[in-house]
């Protein structure tokens, strides 16, 4: 490794100077020149948290070889804390949008006495798009319904009900039925 200052090459006896305000690694001859930063030399290693590294490279066409410095956190190592969402299966929830929600979303915001506008800033959404949700012309996703729904306290989902079947005496073509027409007619 060399110096910094001198650019002469010393090993690993470089010592961590500041001079004017600039920490660099210097040979024992030109660290009298600056403050000493740290008393242990550089390039030799340690168990504490922080270990510096010197890497030297030649520098084509330069005039010395290029000298960069890391420092690396050495010691145990903490796996990174990742937040997992919660796996939420799309037949986990039974409840549906109840059918006239946009009329119950514009009654309970005017009983608050919130103008549209005023309910769109308080959960930052664009007015255009409450307007379609009242005028029942575009069916809010789930994070939107939990919105509104914490801000007007109401509740805009029910629980779903198991389809009814009913049978008529006049048959109704089945999927089925528009198949086999389709191959009669070729």
């Amino acid at each position: 490794m060399s110096c910094e200052m001198c650019g002469s090459f010393v090993g690993p006896d470089l010592v961590e100077s500041k001079v004017d305000n600039v920490r660099m690694l210097l040979c024992r001859e030109c660290s009298k020149f600056g403050t000493k930063v740290s008393s242990r030399s550089q390039g030799t290693i340690d168990d504490s948290e922080e270990t510096a590294v010197t890497f030297v490279k030649s520098n084509p066409g330069g005039k010395g070889p290029s000298v960069s410095h890391v420092n690396v956190k050495t010691g145990t190592q903490q796996q990174p804390t990742t937040r997992r969402r919660r796996y939420r299966d799309s037949l986990d929830s039974d409840k549906v949008l109840v059918e006239d929600y946009g009329t119950v979303i514009k009654n309970a915001r005017k009983a608050k006495n919130l103008s549209l506008e005023d309910f769109a800033q308080m959960i930052n959404e664009k007015m255009s798009l409450l307007q379609k949700i009242e005028k029942s012309e575009f069916n809010p996703p789930l994070n939107l319904i939990v919105k509104i729904e914490r801000k007007l306290n109401l509740s805009l989902r029910e629980e779903a009900s198991a389809p009814i079947y009913t049978s008529s005496s006049a048959k109704s073509a089945t999927l089925g039925d528009v198949v086999k027409l389709k191959k009669k007619k070729r």
